[in-house]
């Protein structure tokens, strides 16, 4: 996948520049320039589309005030480039991003003089500072939206599409619903109706035959629906932690009771199913998780798998994981790890009511 995230502004001597970009160094001069080059139409302040041959941008023009600027306003242009299909729904996200950073420019008095940083020696040595600190903070920002791309455009595992399904409440109920055996069409329409917002049906059902979940089918006459796959989320024991006991049969000491501990009392309940979807579901969380899952991992090493946005959640994640054991820490040589001790599968199954 190929991906950029940049950020334009109008130098006044020189013209349309690239500020900066992330990843840093990963773009061509010539693709640099067309990019750029896109502030030389003219242009209204808002987002709009542009085609670069296989490359697809989402960008945003927009002005702050300035301070040094001829006519105090410092002209400016975010970018997102993927050679991916852009849906609406992506759109959609990328469009938050852009006006949260936008937001975050023009309640800054001062962010104007990131953008001096090619003419800072022209500046006495406070403003000098300062025009180091409000380029750093630019560049903090950018890097969210460089991460949160990533995110949004990387292929999801299977697990993650189904989870990302299953943490809606009225599509996890409706699958507890229709796992019990065949249900008259009528009959469910009007159970769902009573349930949840009747504006929610026709999206549920089109979700549940998209997939492949239901079939819709005549039986004695009559319309019925049937649940054709069976999805539940569950704990096992962490397959990577036995792997790594036997390299390290001294953590294996320290750990391994912490992991039986759990599953001497687990018992599987429609609760827990669905708090574990919705784990899966989480992109900050799934990234945590789907790292322990190779094993063991310094608790200070943790912050670096996540956007600097999302570290000052982490702790929080951590502790949210930690109440409902799904990991858990142990020191060693001391250090503190961070250790996964329920791992979550999510199974795909023929229905038990039809198997009967």
């Amino acid at each position: 996948m190929k991906l950029f995230v940049t950020l334009s502004y109008f130098h006044s001597k020189i013209g349309p520049l690239i500020y900066c970009s992330f990843p840093e160094k990963a773009l061509d001069a010539q693709l640099m320039r067309k990019i750029a080059n896109l502030m030389d139409h003219p242009l209204d302040e808002g987002f709009f589309n542009y085609n670069f041959e296989d490359l697809n941008s989402m960008n945003y023009y927009f002005e702050i005030y300035s301070g040094w600027a001829r006519g105090g306003r410092q002209m400016l242009m975010l970018s997102v480039i993927v050679n991916q299909i852009v849906t609406k729904e992506r759109e959609k996200n990328v469009l938050s991003w852009f006006i949260e950073f936008i937001e975050k420019l023009q309640s800054n008095e001062e962010v104007y003089k990131a953008f001096y940083m090619y003419e800072k020696q022209k500046y006495d040595e406070k403003e000098q500072k300062n025009i180091e600190e409000n380029e750093k903070l630019v560049k903090s920002w950018l890097k969210e939206i460089h991460w949160a791309s990533l995110e949004e455009f990387r292929d999801k595992s299977e697990e993650e599409k189904i989870a990302s399904i299953f943490k809606d409440k009225e599509i996890f109920d409706t699958h507890e619903k229709l796992s019990k055996g065949a249900i008259a069409y009528d009959d469910f329409q009007k159970w769902f109706n009573e349930n949840f917002k009747q504006s929610l049906f026709d999206g549920v059902i089109k979700k549940f035959i998209d997939n492949q979940f239901v079939l819709i089918t005549e039986i004695i006459y009559e319309k019925h629906i049937l649940l054709l796959k069976e999805v539940k989320a569950i704990r096992m024991p962490p397959k990577s932690l036995i792997e790594h006991f036997d390299e390290s049969p001294k953590i294996s000491d320290l750990v391994v009771h912490k992991v039986k501990n759990v599953f001497d009392k687990y018992i599987p309940t429609k609760e827990d199913s669905f708090q574990l979807f919705q784990f899966i579901a989480d992109p900050k969380i799934y990234n945590v998780l789907s790292k322990l899952r190779t094993g063991p991992i310094l608790k200070n090493t943790l912050p670096n798998l996540i956007s600097e946005n999302a570290f000052t959640s982490l702790l929080e994640i951590l502790k949210i994981l930690k109440n409902h054991e799904i990991i858990d820490e142990f020191k060693y040589k001391k250090e503190i790890f961070v250790v996964l001790i329920a791992d979550i599968q999510i199974t795909t199954s023929f229905p038990e009511y039809l198997r009967k």
